[in-house]
């Protein structure tokens, strides 16, 4: 059970810290926050090496190859690790830090305590009758609301007020421009992320304001890195009978694959699968990244979505050259004249193709930054309005009233990245070469 329960202490730490983060960056300040998650990680990843060096120097396998590793990688791992210590204790709040580290210690004596309460008489009178559990937790609940002094949350309520005036203020003054200093623009912001976290506790330290001005693109890319390590993760002990992860990944890969031949046919679709499956796939991915706590949706920033669209059309216009060739290429921007009429409307349909070639990343781009930023702007409306409802309800916490718009933004965080891949695809199966009847066909069957 030793080690079982020690990752049961790993996992609620973890989720104890990430809450506990969360609430003290609203209604304490950020630099708090980061504190006390970075003491939270530092003592998780603290008993992360004893754990190694203690089942190194005792456990069953002792002496082999595996275990001196253990026992390497926790004794070499400390002095990293207090250097770290060190450098937190320079830079953040050290209250912070110590409750953060503590956060483990107080989960395991309570998981320990619960281990002798469970088995006693008075827990299984108690729970036997779910009357007076419920009155219990009830009562507990009312305890520790009671202890609460109410003018913390007087004090927040007062926060979002004066912040709200705050910036209201220079948009009156201002002839409804943004006028302060600090460079913040007014109007409606998204969700903070942990990297707007760590600039507003650190708004002097170069790196962070590095991160901050590059926020996007790291986002991107750790959106990139996820899925990369998924793919690892599948594939790295291919079985036979699949585990149900592998399984997962080979059923989506089919699912794609099946439905990208089938827009573009047996003879083409296989060659493009591993580009346009990777696209739908990080597209999803970037959509519902924001919905993570602290995180963010970078193709909420039209500078992603607008590579993405230009990717697609350069690759397009490069399927067009290589498959057609130059005098194709240019036969197809002509609509294909092959009589009189044709030949009549080519000068006509030259610009009009163009001009088509041309919108097509600006539809892709626009089209899919305007659904996903609406759902950021709307999912904070309401959890806005949910906060509001703290000065006349007197709850501990406002009311969830954007969560049934989670569940839209997932089925439309899905349709967006559905919809970029099959006009993409549609994009592609315009410039390869098809005789007529089955290019339409096709088409029809694509929509």
């Amino acid at each position: 059970m030793g080690l079982e329960f020690l990752a049961r202490i790993r996992r609620t730490t973890f989720w104890l810290a990430a809450i506990g983060a969360l609430v003290t960056s609203t209604y304490v300040a950020p630099a708090f926050a980061v504190g006390l998650a970075a003491g939270a990680l530092w003592s998780l990843a603290n008993l992360f090496l004893i754990e190694k060096l203690v089942v190194g120097l005792t456990g069953a396998d002792r002496g082999t190859a595996p275990a001196l590793r253990r026992v390497a990688l926790g004794a070499g791992g400390m002095p990293p690790l207090l250097g770290l210590g060190a450098l937190l204790l320079a830079r953040l709040p050290i209250p912070a830090l110590m409750i953060g580290f503590l956060v483990p210690f107080a989960v395991l004596t309570l998981k320990a305590a619960s281990l002798l309460l469970i088995p006693t008489a008075l827990w299984r009178r108690v729970t036997r009758d779910p009357k007076i559990a419920a009155l219990l937790v009830i009562a507990a609940i009312g305890l520790i609301w009671a202890a609460l002094p109410a003018r913390h949350l007087g004090g927040a309520t007062g926060a979002i007020a004066a912040a709200e005036h705050a910036t209201s203020a220079p948009a009156e003054a201002g002839g409804g421009h943004a006028a302060g200093t600090g460079g913040e623009e007014s109007g409606p912001q998204k969700f903070p992320n942990f990297i707007t976290v760590l600039h507003r506790a650190f708004p002097g330290a170069a790196w962070v304001t590095f991160l901050h001005h590059y926020e996007v693109i790291f986002f991107s890319l750790l959106v990139a890195l996820i899925l990369c390590v998924l793919a690892w993760a599948a594939s790295r002990d291919a079985r036979l009978i699949p585990r149900p992860f592998q399984n997962a990944v080979e059923a989506m890969v089919e699912a794609l694959h099946d439905f990208i031949v089938g827009i573009l046919g047996p003879r083409h679709g296989p060659r493009f699968v591993p580009f346009l499956g990777s696209l739908f796939l990080y597209i999803l991915f970037m959509n519902l990244f924001g919905l993570i706590p602290f995180m963010e949706s970078p193709t909420s920033n039209l500078n992603v979505t607008v590579a993405l669209a230009v990717t697609v059309f350069l690759y397009a216009q490069f399927i067009g050259l290589r498959e057609l060739g130059p005098v194709g290429y240019v036969d197809h921007l002509l609509g294909s004249p092959r009589d009189v009429t044709g030949w009549i409307l080519a000068p006509l349909m030259l610009p009009i193709h163009i001009l088509g070639e041309l919108a097509k990343p600006i539809s892709l781009s626009c089209r899919l930054f305007g659904n996903v930023f609406g759902e950021d702007m709307l999912l904070v409306a309401f959890v806005s309005l949910g906060i509001t409802t703290l000065a006349f309800t007197h709850l501990p916490i406002g009311i969830p009233l954007q969560l049934p718009f989670l569940f839209l933004a997932l089925l439309t965080s899905t349709l967006q990245a559905l919809v970029f891949t099959v006009l993409s695809t549609i994009y592609f199966l315009l410039m390869l070469p098809h005789d007529d009847h089955g290019h339409e066909e096709a088409v029809q069957h694509a929509h």
